[in-house]
């Protein structure tokens, strides 16, 4: 019954187009909140293995590091976030065993791979460390969105994590599934995400 809630909530927000609240869609997906600390990591498709990754205050070092001097627009965050995804992805994949994961779903197969849901739930994951270490002072974070080949584009669904310019309130996917492990994630505008963007060099996937 909870994962049934979970899609309708899940398939609600795609028709809409209007992104939630991040916190009960981890509490759904029984990733629940990270700390500084500690970082829930989902993998094996759909979230169904979670680990808890230790983050050290060296860690913490680096990522503050990206956004050194600060941005000055959200323009340059959302550049300093598409890195700080990467170096979370390049940290945390060789303790969770996840850092040969390659980009898509379906290329490589295993446990130690992430499909979309994977990808979403940790990006999202990391979006509100960078929210709650105060790095973020253009964006808000959003709970996940998913597009549908009959409402939206694509031939198979596909789930993003999604942030919001404060300012201006334009949604934008950050994407970090068209990339392999450790690769700065994809930033585009919601709205374009859901007519079925992909990355130029991609054409092999959705």
């Amino acid at each position: 019954m909870r994962h049934l809630s979970l899609f309708c909530l899940v398939l609600l927000t795609a028709c809409s187009g209007k992104p939630g609240n991040y916190e009960p869609y981890l509490e759904g997906r029984n990733v629940g909140l990270s700390t500084s600390e500690t970082v829930r990591h989902c993998h094996g498709y759909g979230c169904q293995r979670i680990d808890n990754i230790a983050f050290s205050k060296k860690d913490w070092r680096d990522v503050n590091a990206i956004f050194r001097p600060k941005p000055k627009n959200a323009e340059a965050e959302r550049q300093r976030i598409s890195k700080a995804i990467a170096l979370f992805e390049n940290k945390i994949g060789p303790r969770a065993g996840t850092q040969n994961d390659v980009r898509g779903t379906f290329r490589e197969t295993g446990v130690f791979q992430l499909d979309c849901v994977d990808e979403s739930t940790n990006t999202t994951t990391y979006l509100s460390l960078l929210e709650k270490s105060g790095l973020l002072k253009f964006h808000t974070v959003k709970g996940p969105t998913m597009r549908f080949p009959i409402i939206h584009a694509g031939r198979w669904p596909h789930q993003t994590a999604v942030i919001e310019e404060t300012s201006s309130k334009t949604l934008y996917a950050v994407d970090s599934w068209f990339r392999d492990n450790g690769a700065p994630a994809d930033i585009i505008s919601l709205k374009e995400w859901k007519q079925g963007w992909k990355p130029a060099d991609v054409h092999d996937l959705l």
